[in-house]
């Protein structure tokens, strides 16, 4: 009696469950192949993947647009060719449970939302929900009511919908689903455009981490984008990658901030303000300031050891320095001074280190030191040695001492030219016991004229003590008249030699 009763119980709910079946039109389908016209869209259903791919007709051939994560049934939802007949803003389901953005593809199969446990948006099935890309309906296509929407909107009725069965989940590949907390047993879709969806009210999260600097080195390099994140708070997935950004600077004279571009090679106050928007549309935003500071100690340069002579002068030669930014700072050095056999060093500033003597042969040594203007005022220093030496006056002799000229109106130049040559020949000279080439020395021939007359011209060295030494000929300049002139200028030097 027990068995019968059983019997008549399952027999009792197969019939209820096939009444409600046939009374919703969502019972298992046969599919039928179908030719028609093409159409706008081709929604092509892989129901192994659960992935729906929609295909837009373009120029003559269907190109994929849009992938949607979808729930099918199994070997309940059929496969085939099929042309929607019909749609339904809501639409009672088995159970009885209630679908939105409904769209009939062949019989009781339907394209609709993930099911309410009633007619109200915010009795949606947790549960279900997170079952989204996993085999999981009576024989529907379910979906997000986002995508349920897209095609209940864009697809008109008489849409192609092919459902077949493959690994692979075509040509978009398969979306990446989200899950939302099952805490609650009904809730709202985060997905669901309504602008009462609590879920469109969370804002994403921007997280500055405390790795991030605040200041930076003037042209140190610096990732504004780096050690910053931005999670949705309702996908719970990362928007890092779409987190962006805009620069101000302040402007000390004017006491605002102006749009820029974030560099560090420009001192200055910046305002970065990070924004980013969740995968529902919500925008959230964060400000942090960073600075573009010069605080690193200065550079010095052209600082290197030197051999000098005797009583030269400027103990800064042609040392300089300055900021990272640019900004000099060599009047701010101190040169401290050692002197030959000394152990205590005099110090003293840039402008009197420029009238400084060096007026004892031997080494000494030199420092050079400067600090920042800025806090925390780091200083920079050089160390070079000097080597003085006591070199004696350079020696200049000449032989002969007294020159002829002879020249043409029209010749002079190329007459002195001459000259010049004939003088350096009769040159010679010793710097410090070393003969130096004669070509090292200036022959001043400013005073001749091109006229008769006798003239000086001065023949000066430089020496290593940084004297220099002069010795003074006599050239006497002949004009020759144009009838006589001979083939090219002379400079004729005496026979009579000077001892």
């Amino acid at each position: 009696m027990k068995q019968q009763i059983s019997k008549l119980k399952k027999l009792t709910a197969v019939l209820l469950m096939l009444s409600l079946l046939i009374g919703t039109g969502i019972g298992p389908a046969k599919a039928k192949t179908v030719s028609a016209a093409q159409t706008k869209y081709w929604i092509k259903v892989n129901k192994q993947a659960n992935v729906a791919t929609v295909y837009k007709l373009t120029k003559g051939k269907y190109k994929p647009i849009k992938a949607f994560l979808v729930s099918c049934g199994g070997s309940n939802t059929p496969s085939g060719t099929f042309y929607t007949p019909a749609k339904y803003r809501w639409q009672t389901l088995m159970g009885p449970s209630y679908g939105q953005y409904c769209t009939r593809i062949h019989g009781g199969i339907l394209f609709h939302s993930v099911w309410y446990y009633s007619h109200s948006k915010a009795s949606q099935s947790t549960v279900q929900f997170n079952k989204l890309g996993k085999t999981a309906s009576h024989g529907c296509i379910r979906l997000t009511v986002a995508d349920a929407k897209w095609i209940y909107d864009n697809c008109k009725l008489g849409t192609k919908v092919t459902i077949y069965s493959s690994k692979n989940p075509g040509p978009l590949g398969k979306p990446k689903g989200f899950k939302v907390s099952t805490s609650r047993k009904m809730y709202w879709d985060p997905t669901d455009p309504d602008k009462n969806n609590p879920y469109r009210k969370v804002k994403p999260t921007i997280k500055v981490s405390s790795k991030k600097k605040k200041t930076v080195e003037y042209g140190k390099s610096y990732s504004v984008k780096s050690n910053v994140t931005a999670k949705d708070n309702v996908t719970k997935k990362s928007l890092t990658k779409k987190v962006k950004y805009s620069v101000t600077k302040y402007n000390a004279k004017k006491k605002k901030y102006y749009k820029a571009k974030f560099s560090t090679k420009s001192l200055g106050t910046y305002k970065i303000k990070y924004s980013v928007k969740s995968a529902l549309g919500k925008s959230t935003s964060k400000t942090i300031k960073v600075k573009v500071v010069d605080t690193l100690a200065p550079v010095i340069s052209n600082a290197a050891n030197k051999t000098v002579a005797i009583n030269t002068k400027n103990a800064v030669f042609k040392t300089t320095a300055k900021m990272r930014s640019g900004k000099s700072r060599t009047s701010a050095m101190t040169v401290s001074i050692t002197k030959p056999g000394e152990k205590k060093a005099t110090t003293m500033s840039y402008s009197k280190a420029k009238s400084y003597v060096f007026n004892k042969a031997g080494t000494y040594t030199v420092k050079y030191t400067v600090k920042n203007s800025n806090k925390p005022y780091r200083a920079a220093s050089k160390t070079v040695k000097v080597t003085v030496k006591a070199y004696k006056n350079a020696e200049i002799k000449i032989n002969p001492e007294t020159f002829t000229m002879t020249v043409t109106d029209d010749k002079f130049d190329e007459a002195k030219n001459a000259l010049q040559q004939e003088i350096l020949k009769a040159v010679s000279i010793k710097d410090n016991g070393t003969s130096i080439n004669s070509n090292k020395a200036k022959v001043d021939l400013n005073k001749i004229q091109n006229a008769d007359g006798i003239y000086d011209v001065t023949i000066s060295y430089k020496g290593m003590n940084g004297k220099t030494v002069s010795k003074t000929v006599k050239v006497t300049v002949q004009k020759i008249p144009a009838a006589t002139e001979t083939s090219a200028p002379t400079a004729t030097v005496k026979t009579t030699e000077q001892n």
